[in-house]
């Protein structure tokens, strides 16, 4: 909706070059309800049923302002300010900060387009630079147990003080690079770009042609090894992450086919989404895990709408830096989606997605080993 009148008496930072502006307010309010029954398969407890209502199943509930300015020479100027809430409670997405989404500004031009400020990665779901949703028909949406990217595909996630460049496309290429040189957190004396705070290294690339979208990225987290005026645990021994991804879909119009693979290292558990979460039950597992992925999908027109379908399946073990009695411990996954999504207007929709995770986890401790079960209805 471009009301740039309107949106620059609420930005005032435009108020002076309301005719030289172009601003935007924007959004998405999503909400539904969810059913999970997860069985952890730990001794003792029994699966857990839970109704719930939800927000940003399909899509995250957000707000934004997004606005250019032309300077001429072929110039643009814009920015992305962008919020993420709770539509069933009106919370915000994260505790202390308005724009979770990004916070970003940007110069375009012939020579590409330059950012700075808070964004997601390139092998992520969040932001303007997001791409590796196009490896799978349900992108990096429904939830922590869906056939979605982000539970077979490690995704960079977000990140402060990010720089950010892109190319012009070539022939339908385009290159992609980014630096996060990580936050600042008080209490912990991390300080952005030294060894006290992550750092965040991407490179990818993106070729569009007609039907075929292809896309590869390599990215690496730089481990934090120094905190509270003393070097991390173990500092000595903590190895930057790796992953390598590649896939892309064609549309054949009958049917859109997705398909995408992923080898990490080095990546923490925490990042790993799945049933292996479930209810806490990762303790005792591998901190830092390494493996490979990979994941098909399709959506297929039907009456109107689009039915989504898709399976995925991981498979990883400890990394070669863990050293302690899980070094062993091995990891694999399955992941089978099913849904159907109806557009009522070019603005409103409705969906429903069926969804079952199953994880294996074997370790040297027998008490460990179990596979933890999700069976979720959005």
């Amino acid at each position: 909706m471009k009301k740039t009148l309107a949106a620059v008496a609420v930005l005032g930072a435009f108020a002076g070059s309301a005719l030289a502006a172009d601003v935007q307010l924007y959004g998405i309010v999503d909400t539904g309800v969810q059913y999970l029954n997860g069985d952890t398969d730990i001794g003792g407890s029994d699966a857990v049923n839970r109704f719930s209502m939800e927000s940003g199943m399909q899509s995250g509930s957000r707000f934004g302002f997004k606005g250019t300015e032309d300077l001429g020479n072929g110039l643009t100027v814009g920015f992305v300010l962008e919020n993420q809430f709770s539509s069933d409670t009106g919370a915000l997405n994260s505790s202390g900060l308005l724009f979770h989404r990004e916070a970003s500004l940007f110069l375009e031009g012939a020579f590409g387009k330059f950012a700075m400020g808070r964004m997601g990665s390139i092998n992520g779901g969040t932001s303007s630079w997001a791409k590796y949703g196009v490896i799978s028909a349900f992108g990096t949406s429904w939830g922590d147990y869906s056939a979605q990217a982000g539970n077979w595909a490690i995704g960079g996630g977000m990140w402060d003080n990010m720089v950010a460049y892109e190319t012009p496309s070539f022939a339908g290429f385009k290159v992609f690079a980014q630096y996060g040189m990580g936050n600042a957190v008080t209490g912990n004396n991390s300080v952005e770009n030294e060894s006290s705070s992550d750092r965040y290294y991407a490179i990818g690339a993106s070729y569009a042609n007609g039907p075929l979208n292809l896309y590869l990225a390599v990215d690496s987290i730089n481990y934090q090894t120094w905190g509270a005026g003393a070097p991390v645990s173990g500092a000595d021994d903590i190895d930057d992450s790796l992953t390598v991804t590649f896939g892309g879909n064609y549309d054949f119009e009958v049917v859109k086919l997705f398909a995408g693979a992923q080898y990490f290292d080095e990546i923490k558990l925490s990042n790993m989404k799945g049933a292996v979460n479930f209810e806490d039950a990762d303790s005792g597992i591998a901190t830092k895990m390494k493996g490979w992925s990979l994941g098909v999908s399709g959506s297929i027109p039907v009456a109107g709408g689009n039915v989504l379908v898709g399976a995925a399946y991981l498979d990883a073990e400890a990394a070669d830096s863990v050293k302690d009695a899980t070094k062993n411990d091995e990891l694999t996954r399955w992941i089978v989606s099913a849904g159907y999504d109806y557009p009522l207007s070019k603005r409103t929709n409705v969906y429903g997605i069926l969804t079952y995770n199953q994880d294996s986890i074997d370790s040297d401790n027998k008490a460990s080993e179990r596979d933890p079960s999700v069976f979720g209805v959005m």
